[in-house]
């Protein structure tokens, strides 16, 4: 039988220690190392290569989910099952787009640890059943329902943005006042919940509202 081998990454001993008791108790599981942030998971993950990394979300250095999009940059193997105390939806959002394939909460029972383990080796995605109640939207359900918000303006205006065309040069180009141009901008802003041109470029590449140069 194959022995499933385990990277667990939380910042703090006595959480890793109680985390480490448990999974010696499964027949079958080892875990390979502890890492106490994010910058020693990434570099756990890249030197072992293993079956599951056991990843806490508020870590030193990259949080649980940078280390997540960082990991899918170059591993799409590894399965990543995060162990929060958090159960904030907006967060276990982002850790499901960041390419995790399961969020158990840290009350769990080993029954719960045992399923989420079996369930997100065999392909699958796991959630706590307090988690698997909410309504969790994918990153293009939400963009999608941004864009349908938009007015056909603030699209005009965000794809010049998005361009890298000046105030002045989309006021010209769209037979507008520059005011007009910047009061677009500030809803669109608004309207996405960004808080920069960099953040409007990116949710109009994301989209597809411009393309990659």
């Amino acid at each position: 039988m194959k022995t499933i081998r385990i990277v667990l990454a939380d910042d703090q001993l006595l959480i890793r220690a109680g985390i480490r008791a448990i999974v010696e108790t499964l027949p079958g599981y080892s875990i390979e190392a502890e890492c106490a942030d994010g910058h020693e998971t990434i570099a756990a993950i890249r030197k072992l290569q293993p079956d599951v990394v056991l990843l806490d979300i508020a870590m030193p250095g990259p949080s649980g989910i940078e280390v997540a999009r960082t990991i899918r940059q170059f591993d799409r193997k590894t399965r990543i099952l995060v162990l929060s105390s958090i159960d904030r939806q907006e967060i276990v959002e982002q850790a499901l787009n960041a390419g995790v394939n399961g969020y158990l909460l840290k009350d769990f029972v080993l029954a719960e640890l045992l399923q989420a383990l079996t369930t997100v080796l065999d392909g699958g995605r796991f959630l706590s059943p307090k988690l698997s109640a909410m309504s969790l939207r994918s990153e293009a359900e939400r963009d999608s329902g941004q864009i349908s918000r938009l007015t056909t303006r603030q699209t005009e205006i965000l794809r010049h943005v998005a361009s890298g065309r000046t105030t002045k040069e989309i006021a010209r180009e769209l037979g507008i006042s520059p005011k007009t141009v910047e009061f677009h901008r500030s809803r669109l802003m608004e309207k996405i919940g960004v808080h920069d041109v960099t953040g409007l470029t990116r949710f109009a590449l994301h989209t597809g509202i411009v393309s990659c140069p």
